[in-house]
């Protein structure tokens, strides 16, 4: 069998009010965990704990951009809704066109001015829904 894997070049995210975030670097996340619930008893076998899955955290995804504040630009689009904190659709949109769609709010927007290099801005979303995965059609 061949190996397989795709490259993140065309990844795309967009967000309700936001709209296409351009000018991308790199996308980390959604980081999903769950609980674990601790469910020993004096009758565990083998005086081993036993565990059950609980609820999980939908997580946060963070994106790097190069900073836009032009008219058509990202910047104030994504200053407006960090400072609504309302929950917004987001979808990220992968090469192969498989989604991620989900819920979520900005909770974290900064900046990286260098003297000597590009103006970035980081964006972290955090989620208020489990993301929905849609495969490639």
């Amino acid at each position: 069998m061949a190996s397989k894997g795709i490259h993140g070049h065309e990844t795309t995210l967009a967000g309700g009010t936001v709209g296409d975030v351009g000018n991308i670097i790199s996308i980390s996340g959604p980081d999903m965990s769950r609980d674990a619930i601790d469910i020993s008893t004096m009758d565990s076998t083998n005086k081993a704990r036993e565990f059950i899955a609980g609820l999980y955290d939908a997580g946060e995804l963070t994106a790097e951009i190069n900073y836009d504040g032009s008219s058509g630009g990202t910047a104030n689009n994504l200053h407006t809704a960090f400072l609504l904190g309302t929950p917004e659709v987001w979808t990220v949109t992968f090469p192969d066109t498989s989604t991620w769609v989900t819920n979520g709010f900005i909770t974290n927007l900064s900046h990286a001015i260098p003297v000597d290099d590009k103006i970035t801005q980081s964006v972290t979303i955090k989620f208020t829904s489990g993301p929905v995965y849609t495969d490639v059609a």
